[in-house]
């Protein structure tokens, strides 16, 4: 790939770019086609569903892809959950605005397109810990197959769609753009355009023939919710699955790799998303997606288009950009350091304390056992062993302490270190003795008690 520097955590290249420019143009296309079109258009109906089954998938893989950075939880709240309460606030209003009722369910982003912020949200808090797990992505697959039979994955918190789209989340987080470029390389991948349009023409007429809701699709709800038996919709999830990973292989291996005059609009996709669907909401209110010459899917694709690259400019980059920076700069401090009280200190204080009580415990149940001259003996050495580590404590903290006065540190905190050693060797006998005088005591005790 031709890549250029990019503070992103992988090798950003115009090929991400373009096929970020495609995904978003296809984000825009299908919604605006759903209001009305689909419902009068038949072959836009198929469309529709060929485009719902790959579009969010291979949009959270390329997510993924960009989500190799060590991920700052505050940098996500600005750029993520912000967003999402801004961006559901305003879908809320359009519906209001245009006279339709609508519940301000913020934990329930159904009916607005701001659950896959949720989503990315939830991911990149996560994807750290998960991307380490063995076998993620079949894993989480599986998981996901499972999850459509459970009632608990609903929309709340965009349960169910976080389980179904992490697969490719993950995935993507797991690319190298090695594999890029062994897929490029590869001489049969016009084979992959072939693969990708049959399975794009066969799934869609399966489903519209037999009457399948586009739901599944979405991930919102169960299999029987959206009109199927468990086992059906296992098969056609799965098939999502298998149809999405195909056409981002496609992607990645056809997509020019070259700055064409849209790939700037790679850049700005999250300002499209945010403002594109309160706009066509507000278009259907006011019955302009309604009228005869909206009718026409060549039409809607140059509206879909002309969305994609206003949204997608630097100005309207800049407006949302600008918004979220002011919102961060008054809710939150910058560089504000909590200060270490030393609480940590006095729990490890309190430790040590109880560890020593142990300790002289056993001391004195072994010297019980000894004469009286042998018993004096070991708790004068005990004595000694723990006054020492506790000297040698005491001079580290003091050396600490000189830290950032005493120019002599490294050479008084050599010599305080000095008979470190020969102490803690004291203090590993002193264990040994302990560790002996435990099984021993185990053993009369199984004695008294047979």
């Amino acid at each position: 790939m031709k890549q250029r520097t990019d503070s992103q955590g992988v090798p950003y290249s115009y090929l991400v770019d373009n096929i970020k420019v495609l995904l978003i143009f296809l984000v825009v296309f299908n919604h605006i086609i759903a209001f009305q079109l689909v419902k009068v258009d038949v072959i836009v109906r198929y469309v529709w569903y060929a485009i719902t089954i790959f579009h969010m998938p291979a949009f959270v893989f390329m997510s993924g892809y960009l989500s190799k950075k060590p991920q700052d939880v505050l940098k996500n709240v600005k750029n993520l959950l912000i967003p999402y309460i801004l961006g559901y606030s305003l879908t809320w209003y359009a519906y209001i605005w245009t006279g339709r009722s609508m519940d301000y369910e913020l934990l329930r982003p159904s009916g607005t397109v701001m659950w896959y912020v949720l989503a990315l949200f939830i991911y990149r808090l996560t994807i750290e810990a998960l991307g380490k797990v063995r076998f993620i992505v079949p894993l989480s697959i599986i998981f996901a197959l499972w999850a459509g039979t459970r009632p608990e994955f609903t929309t709340y918190l965009s349960s169910s769609r976080i389980v179904v789209f992490f697969p490719f989340f993950v995935a993507g987080y797991l690319w190298k753009s090695d594999y890029t470029k062994v897929v490029r390389k590869f001489k049969g991948k016009w084979v992959l355009v072939l693969v990708s349009g049959l399975l794009l023409y066969a799934i869609p007429n399966f489903m519209i023939a037999n009457e399948i809701p586009i739901d599944i699709f979405r991930g919102n709800h169960t299999y029987q919710l959206s009109g199927m038996d468990d086992i059906t919709g296992m098969l056609i999830r799965l098939l999502m699955y298998l149809v999405s990973f195909v056409l981002v292989l496609t992607f990645l291996a056809l997509i020019p790799d070259m700055k064409l005059p849209i790939t700037f609009v790679g850049r700005n996709t999250m300002g499209i998303y945010f403002f594109h669907y309160p706009i066509m909401i507000v278009l259907n209110g006011l019955l302009l997606l309604s009228i005869p010459q909206m009718m026409n899917v060549w039409v809607l694709f140059g509206v879909s288009w002309i969305l994609v690259l206003i949204l997608g400019s630097k100005p309207v980059s800049f407006i949302y950009n600008g918004v979220l920076n002011l919102i961060t700069f008054i809710f939150f401090k910058r560089e504000k350091k909590v200060q270490d009280e030393g609480l940590e200190d006095e729990y490890d204080e309190d430790e040590h304390y109880e560890v020593m009580l142990k300790r002289k415990k056993a001391i004195d149940e072994l010297a019980a056992t000894l004469d009286d001259e042998d018993a004096r003996k070991v708790k004068d050495d005990v004595a000694a062993v723990l006054e020492d580590e506790d000297d040698i404590k005491t001079q580290a903290k003091v050396s600490t302490d000189e830290l950032y006065v005493d120019e002599d540190f490294d050479v008084e905190t050599d010599d305080a270190d000095a008979g470190a050693p020969q102490k803690f060797e004291e203090l590993q006998e002193l264990d040994e003795i302990l560790d002996i005088i435990e099984p021993q005591e185990e053993g009369e005790t199984l004695t008294e008690k047979e």
